[in-house]
């Protein structure tokens, strides 16, 4: 047996003697889910489980979330493994023994099985004994669901010192299990929030013509604004979708508000569709204006831009798990969606890739972001697998692109 057949070897050992721990750690983080920027119980976990590894240092370099520097040689560059830590606000509706017991937070997209996975990996090659020509960052970023997100926080804390390239992961419903997604270029789209505030009069329910009746021009005013997207913006080369999620007004059945709060999003990937989406946006609120007498106040804020995964990248990922992975597991190249992350942040800044791990089955047909979504076990090991088989295989320098 050579070398590489016995790092090979141990390593599949190692992942079925740590695989419990690591799904265990997994499921304790989803029982106990925590918001953006309050992630501090999964910090302390996070940092306990790695001490028990025997990992490096857990560094806390913020409130919350932190870094574990993995140095193989001194002086040679790191690969950096980036795992969002934070939930979403949503109410866990799943009968599982793992539940979420915080009610009103979920772990609805995922996070707990890339903390997971990221932190199985460096466990795996730890106990393993492998020793990388490259040094390893493992980063435990918090808060990448909100705007402005995490990522911009820890670059500014140089989490990319050193870094030649950067990697990501995200599981998928829409892929079945045992797909893992590899596309190269831009594979998402960048989220801007929308924020706007209606103010007329208001007055008794019996009477809306004498008042502004904020409620419909509002239910107008949204139809109107999902025209401009499917009407007037060309979206054979790139898509973009406009959604409203939000509209707050109103104490009483019968009293018309006078004060209204629309929130939504605009996805993109194309910047030059946001410019023209804002210029149209705006005379329609103007119009609006005019027509009915209200005031109207908005604001966008943007968040991350599309992620852009670096083919050369790919290329090497595609070579790793075609040469350790059975023909069971299936690879898909052209995969992409309208969902937005921060880690576009780091591949903005080094090449970077964000590969999907595939969660769907016939079982588990829920959609991120909902309260019935949850990750197969199997879809863990798959994920922890082509990490590793990512890290033995690795060459580097990456050639660098310019975007």
């Amino acid at each position: 047996m050579n070398h590489a057949e016995s790092d090979h070897k141990n390593l599949l050992e190692q992942v079925e003697a740590l695989f419990p721990e690591i799904r265990a750690f997994r499921e304790e983080l989803h029982r106990r889910p925590e918001l953006s920027w309050e992630e501090h119980q999964t910090t302390r976990r996070i940092a306990a489980l790695a001490e028990q590894f025997g990992l490096p240092e857990f560094r806390r370099i913020y409130q919350t979330g932190g870094v574990i520097d993995k140095v193989y040689r001194p002086g040679a560059p790191f690969v950096l493994l980036r795992a969002d830590i934070d939930a979403l606000p949503v109410r866990d509706e799943k009968e599982t023994p793992y539940r979420s017991r915080n009610l009103g937070v979920c772990h609805a997209c995922g996070h707990d099985a890339h903390t997971a996975i990221v932190l199985g990996t460096a466990a795996v090659l730890e106990k393993a004994g492998i020793n990388l020509p490259f040094n390893v960052r493992y980063v435990f970023q918090p808060a990448e669901e909100t705007i402005p997100s995490g990522a911009a926080e820890f670059i500014k804390l140089d989490v990319l010192e050193g870094v030649e390239c950067a990697i990501g992961f995200h599981v998928e419903p829409r892929l079945a299990l045992g797909t893992i997604g590899l596309t190269p270029g831009f594979v998402n789209m960048q989220s801007i929030r929308i924020d706007l505030t209606m103010s007329g009069e208001g007055g008794h329910s019996a009477r809306p013509n004498e008042t502004a009746d904020l409620i419909w021009i509002a239910s107008r005013l949204i139809q109107d604004a999902y025209q401009i997207v499917y009407r007037e913006i060309n979206l054979l080369d790139s898509p973009v979708v406009l959604t409203f999620t939000q509209i707050r007004a109103g104490q009483g059945y019968n009293i018309i508000p006078e004060r209204l709060q629309l929130t939504g999003t605009l996805r993109l990937s194309d910047p030059a569709k946001k410019d023209a989406f804002i210029e149209r946006f705006e005379k329609l609120l103007t119009h609006y204006q005019d027509e009915t007498g209200c005031s109207i106040e908005w604001k966008y804020t943007e968040g991350a831009p599309a992620i852009y995964n670096h083919p050369g990248l790919i290329g090497q990922f595609l070579e790793a798990l075609r040469a350790n992975f059975p023909a069971a597991v299936q690879i898909e190249q052209n995969f992409r969606t309208p969902g937005g992350d921060d880690f576009s942040y780091y591949c903005r800044r080094r090449p970077g890739a964000m590969v999907r791990i595939g969660v769907g089955t016939p079982e588990m047909q829920a959609s991120l972001h909902e309260g019935l979504f949850d990750v197969p076990a199997e879809a863990l090991r798959l994920g922890l697998l082509a990490c590793l088989w990512f890290l033995i295989s690795l060459r580097l320098p990456v050639e660098k692109q310019t975007l």
